[in-house]
């Protein structure tokens, strides 16, 4: 009944309830919710996506006409191919209108002075704004004006 403790029987040592559980206190184990074969909806690889896409919007919606038709696209490492002045950061190709960002020279920028998402963000964002910049061959300040003026 309840409160009564029962013995174990003879010959039979007690394990204690610690040592039957897994390591981490749970038995038994269970997987996650989205289960194994999801990928990781917070992974580097679709972060830096989505937030590269939202940043290539944002430009798109400011230059409508002078980026129809231009393609953006998305590489883990440089290939060497294409032209750039930042050529570990983005990749520009005039005849095949398309611009390729690098994942991991972005990703792994040292030049942050405050590395958090924000930062990673914005630095992302200035590479975005750079590639259109170098491809329509505008100097930064003079392609939007009056974007920047707050700062």
């Amino acid at each position: 009944m309840f409160g009564r403790r029962r013995s174990p029987s003879r010959g039979v040592p007690a394990v204690p309830a610690r040592a039957r559980a897994s390591r981490h206190g749970r038995r038994p184990i269970r997987s996650s919710l989205t289960g194994p074969t999801l990928p990781d909806p917070e992974g580097r690889f679709r972060r830096f996506e989505a937030d590269a896409r939202a940043a290539v919007e944002v430009v798109q919606g400011y230059l409508p006409d002078e980026l129809q038709g231009v393609r953006f696209g998305f590489q883990t490492a440089p290939s060497g191919e294409g032209e750039s002045q930042l050529p570990l950061l983005y990749a520009i190709d005039r005849p095949s209108k398309s611009i390729v960002l690098y994942r991991m020279p972005i990703q792994r920028a040292k030049t942050l002075h405050v590395d958090d998402a924000e930062h990673r963000r914005a630095f992302l964002e200035f590479c975005v704004y750079r590639a259109v910049c170098e491809y329509l061959g505008a100097d930064p300040w003079d392609l939007i004006p009056g974007r920047f003026e707050h700062y």
